[in-house]
């Protein structure tokens, strides 16, 4: 059963979505100094903020957002985008050498790249997502040296090691099944799908020639992928597997509002 939603989540009492953590006052707290706020039982409460050195105002504090938020914000803005786009594009009748095909208009050829360019960004940010979400349970779980094989031999990671020398399929496919005692996603559709995803993402980020430019049009170049894919199946593979390694009970309130803005 889906985790139901604060009751007044529509009139955002809880402010912006991207927040990383917040709840309810169990008791009224009092002013913790003269003059300072004092809070009912039941009011928004915020157990992260982050404080900042700033050259003119001293030190600046904000309520601090989930990274993985950020990161699915921008997914499914671009996954959205490149969605209107692809319906803006008009194809008009062309010869090949193959027969009969289409072009796009060169009306439409900033509509086209802009297409191709949020698509990228919902690849690029689908993905970072996974990253920050896996070194999130890592930095709560993992609390002694961690064993990662290396060339079939056994070497122990510490958790800040673990974040920055394992990869992503080590993280989702190993790492994250051991700490939180769930089955790994190797094998299931979840995991085909992140695979998907993380073939987009890594030709984008290390976007090679025969991905800008081929004239096979049966080769599945980096543009080919964006022509023949939904968008929006990017950011949702994402949300599909944080989702998988957390119980509906304990479901975190920016993932229930990422899965309404991308339906």
């Amino acid at each position: 059963m889906a985790p139901k939603l604060w009751e007044d989540d529509q009139n955002e009492e809880f402010g912006d979505w991207r927040i990383d953590v917040v709840g309810r006052l169990v008791n009224d707290l009092p002013a913790a100094y003269p003059g300072g706020p004092s809070h009912k039982a039941g009011s928004p409460v915020y157990s992260k903020v982050t404080g900042v050195r700033h050259p003119i105002h001293n030190i600046v504090n904000f309520i601090t957002p989930s990274p993985t938020a950020l990161a699915l914000n921008i997914a499914i803005g671009a996954a959205l985008e490149a969605t209107r786009l692809r319906r803006t594009m008009a194809f008009v009748e062309v010869p090949t050498p193959r027969g009969s095909g289409k072009s796009i208009a060169m009306e439409n050829l900033t509509h086209l790249y802009d297409y191709f360019g949020q698509f990228m960004m919902a690849a690029t940010f689908s993905f970072q997502a996974l990253e920050t979400f896996s070194n999130w349970i890592i930095s709560q779980k993992v609390k002694a040296p961690f064993k990662l094989l290396r060339r079939d031999v056994p070497v122990e990671f510490t958790p800040m090691e673990l974040e920055r020398f394992a990869s992503t399929e080590e993280k989702l496919g190993a790492i994250l099944p051991t700490v939180l005692d769930v089955e790994t996603p190797k094998g299931k559709k979840s995991w085909q799908n992140f695979v998907g995803l993380k073939q987009a993402r890594d030709s984008t980020i290390h976007l090679k020639s025969y991905d800008s430019f081929t004239e096979d049009a049966d080769k599945e170049s980096l543009f080919y992928q964006f022509l023949n894919s939904q968008a929006k199946d990017l950011p949702k593979t994402a949300l599909e597997m944080i989702e998988y390694f957390l119980p509906d009970s304990n479901m975190p309130r920016w993932i229930l509002y990422a899965k309404r803005k991308i339906q």
